[in-house]
């Protein structure tokens, strides 16, 4: 199997580019070895406190500033989901001493963004420790059948009928011109239309250097017309491809009616397949799973794992320091995925006598089979109840 961007020789402009694209995505030992040591001993910790109205508790995150995107934000729009928008954010440092000494964000929610053995020497009154980053990766080793079966049964009856509709298709793409069509028309404005200031992505030349050249970029074509595309990173033994950068045309609403996104994923799934990948990750995710990309990403019935690169070290000490009805709101809103073990996860759902759990909010992956409830009054601090 060859890569999109074929045999060509990358430039020289293109090594310092392959250089960070390591430094933030490799799995190899050795390099997670050295970033990890920095960021336990020498990365300095950041500290912030996101405010919102009345009706949204405050989110503190400290620890590794990577979490500034990761955990942080996923917090904020979770809470912005229940409808109490961000309002001010404070920014700061905090000394490793101090921090893992007690001296905490002063807001309702705190979590701590740092390394496992780190998670572990802090409180466990009050608090969850969840993996940092999660992906979610199909297998395709037990053959089309296997695996199709597995994907839920609406899913497969909706793209059954869109395929009598329609003449859906999947185009790799080999040339420059279409990748910078794919970045330029479909993942960046898609990426703007669905996060806006939050967007997080790969810088068109590192996409071009990092994925491009030795990945996999497609697209999905509707009697013909491209309406979707998907860039994939390739692994080093050929066995795995993973969703890297994705979009729709232009990033309308339209084209998510028409179903392109949705379609998307089956395609990919069946091309995979043909072509003798094992695994499709199907990308990240953090732990809370109100998200709704991973309640329709789990219908693919994918293994949940820790993320590959330097991330899935992490863990995040997610702590209540008060009770209140606005932080009783959010975490009912919001169940969270803990590890259970090393290779599988649970779900954990909150309630309280007025506040069922979401059990609506489904958890249920091959390696994360059960959950646990929480009483609100056994989880949060009785100094401050209401």
């Amino acid at each position: 199997m060859t890569g999109a961007g074929g045999s060509g020789a990358s430039t020289a402009w293109g090594v310092p580019l392959r250089a960070r694209y390591a430094w933030e995505q490799s799995d190899h030992p050795a390099l997670l070895g050295v970033r990890g040591a920095l960021q336990r001993h020498l990365v300095p910790l950041v500290s912030t406190v996101s405010s919102a109205d009345p009706n949204g508790p405050s989110l503190g995150y400290a620890g590794v500033p990577v979490g500034i995107g990761r955990v942080r934000q996923t917090l904020e729009a979770c809470r912005e989901a229940g409808g109490a928008p961000t309002t001010a954010v404070r920014r700061g440092r905090v000394r490793r001493a101090d921090l893992f000494g007690g001296v905490l964000p002063d807001a309702d929610l705190v979590a701590v963004g740092c390394h496992a053995e780190q998670a572990a020497e802090l409180p466990t009154e009050h608090a969850l420790v969840l993996p940092f980053r999660l992906h979610l990766v199909v297998g395709l080793s037990g053959g089309r059948e296997q695996w199709q079966r597995a994907v839920s049964k609406r899913e497969r009856q909706w793209f059954s009928a869109r395929r009598k509709e329609r003449v859906w298709a999947f185009d790799v793409a080999t040339d420059e011109e279409s990748f910078r069509f794919f970045y330029r028309r479909m993942h960046v404005p898609t990426m703007r239309s669905r996060h806006g200031a939050r967007t997080r992505s790969e810088p068109e030349a590192s996409a071009l250097e990092n994925l491009f050249r030795s990945g996999v970029l497609a697209f999905v074509t509707v009697d013909g017309e491209r309406v979707a595309g998907v860039l994939c990173r390739r692994s080093a033994d050929g066995a795995t491809i993973t969703v890297r950068l994705l979009g729709v045309l232009d990033g309308t609403e339209e084209m998510y009616q028409l179903g392109a996104m949705k379609a998307l994923y089956h395609l990919l799934l069946e091309w995979a397949d043909e072509h003798g990948y094992r695994n499709v990750d199907l990308g990240g995710m953090e732990a809370w799973l109100s998200r709704g990309l991973f309640q329709w990403k789990r219908r693919f019935a994918p293994r949940l794992q820790l993320a590959p690169n330097h991330l899935g070290g992490l863990r995040v000490w997610f702590h209540a320091r008060r009770d209140t009805p606005a932080v009783r709101d959010f975490l009912v809103a919001n169940p969270v995925l803990e590890l259970v073990g090393d290779q599988e996860f649970g779900a954990v759902y909150f309630h309280d006598d007025q506040r069922p759990a979401r059990l609506d909010l489904a958890h249920a992956c091959p390696n994360s089979p059960g959950y646990r409830t929480v009483h609100l009054d056994d989880f949060l601090p009785a100094r401050s109840k209401p």
